[in-house]
């Protein structure tokens, strides 16, 4: 009786391994931290936009207030607190960065993730 084979013995197809992870049982972990970075990468990118955004319309707002305190008054707490948003966000990515380090695992877009999918030499 023959007996069942695993499924990383399966073989390979044009050089992938036709198990569950790949050629490699790695190719998993990879995955999921390719994932990982582009959702963050992604969520870095928004948070700037965002940021930009609000520093406008506050700008915006301050031009625009005509000596109108309670609308300066607002104009500097929105631009305040898009400066603050961004410190948060520099700061969130960098402790992210820290840990990646410690950990041994690349969470940032250094490892390529979102820049790679947009890359247009590909």
């Amino acid at each position: 009786m023959r007996q069942p084979q695993a499924a990383s013995d399966l073989g390979t197809i044009g050089g992938e391994g036709l198990g569950p992870f790949g050629a490699n049982p790695g190719d998993g972990l990879t995955g999921i931290v390719n994932i990982i970075s582009s959702v963050i990468g992604l969520m870095t990118i928004a948070a700037g936009v965002w940021f930009l955004f609000q520093f406008i319309v506050g700008g915006f707002n301050m031009i625009s207030a005509g000596g109108d305190k309670a609308k300066l008054q607002s104009s500097r707490d929105r631009l305040t607190n898009s400066f603050i948003g961004l410190i948060v966000v520099v700061a969130g990515w960098s402790i992210l960065a820290l840990a990646s380090t410690f950990f041994g695992v690349d969470f940032t877009l250094s490892g390529g993730g979102l820049l790679e999918l947009l890359s247009p030499n590909q």
